[in-house]
């Protein structure tokens, strides 16, 4: 699943698509939630029919969504397809949600003609 390529995650950054849009073309369902608590910026989870659902928190600024998203794209991407089922409760520190921090910041801190794949 190659969902950020360079041309796809330039538009993003520069707010040319909505990721929801991007999101529904990978058959990935996007939902902006404003009742979440401040300290759960998203999360993913596989639906029992094998879809996917990615919650962003919708009281936190556009970038903020953006990191978000390009974390949980990471999990769908890498970790899901091999771990299966994850309850993802306190586990900030471990090295699964450390490897997503660090591809969305490799993102967000280099500009996109310049990026090296984050997933591999």
């Amino acid at each position: 699943m190659d969902i950020l390529d360079k041309p796809l995650l330039k538009a993003l950054l520069n707010e040319d698509i909505p990721f929801y849009e991007v999101m529904n073309a990978y058959n990935v369902k996007t939902t902006i939630a404003c009742n979440l608590p401040s300290s759960a910026l998203g999360f993913v989870y596989l639906s029992r029919r094998g879809n996917y659902h990615l919650i962003l928190n919708g009281e936190v600024n556009y970038k903020t969504q953006c990191k978000t998203f390009v974390h949980e794209i990471k999990h769908i991407a890498n970790d899901m397809p091999q771990l299966g089922y994850i309850i993802g409760l306190d586990m900030q520190h471990t090295y699964m949600e450390q490897s997503a921090d660090i591809a969305a910041e490799q993102i967000f801190n280099t500009p996109a003609s310049n990026l090296q794949h984050p997933f591999k």
